[in-house]
């Protein structure tokens, strides 16, 4: 089994969607890898945001058990890649922690926090797009 992580700030928006999307599909492929996710600034414990909740179950995604994780709730090293969310995620990765850069990648997500539930969906459907591409890598 190989493990990749999503990675933003709060880790009650985007990564937790990314990471309940990717396992889903990755769980419905038989594909033997699985997601996790952590923030940046993540207070260790809170629940995905109710939007993030709301806009999954629309699409069969059970957010409800999601708790928050801090980066230093995981070993790095433990993971195939990091999947960033934004690039000031990915230099604070690289430069900051010393991650090296051929374990990062940037997917360029934009932050729905404080949005109404259209950019929550719009959000969602960026993310499914990546798990998309991301498990190709894993099919191949």
């Amino acid at each position: 089994m190989k493990y990749i992580a999503f990675v933003c700030t709060g880790n009650t928006c985007r990564s937790p969607m990314a990471e309940a999307i990717f396992n889903k599909k990755a769980e419905e492929r038989g594909l033997p890898v699985r997601a996790v996710s952590f923030g940046l600034a993540a207070v260790p414990g809170l629940a995905a945001s109710e939007k993030a909740i709301e806009v999954c179950r629309e699409i069969g995604v059970d957010l409800t058990g999601h708790k928050t994780h801090f980066i230093y709730d995981f070993q790095l090293g433990d993971f195939d890649k990091l999947y960033c969310m934004s690039l000031e995620h990915m230099t604070i990765l690289t430069q900051s922690v010393g991650v090296p850069e051929d374990m990062v990648e940037l997917l360029g997500v934009v932050d729905p926090y404080g949005g109404s539930l259209e950019t929550y969906r719009m959000c969602r459907d960026v993310l499914a797009g990546c798990a998309e591409e991301i498990l190709a890598k894993y099919e191949n």
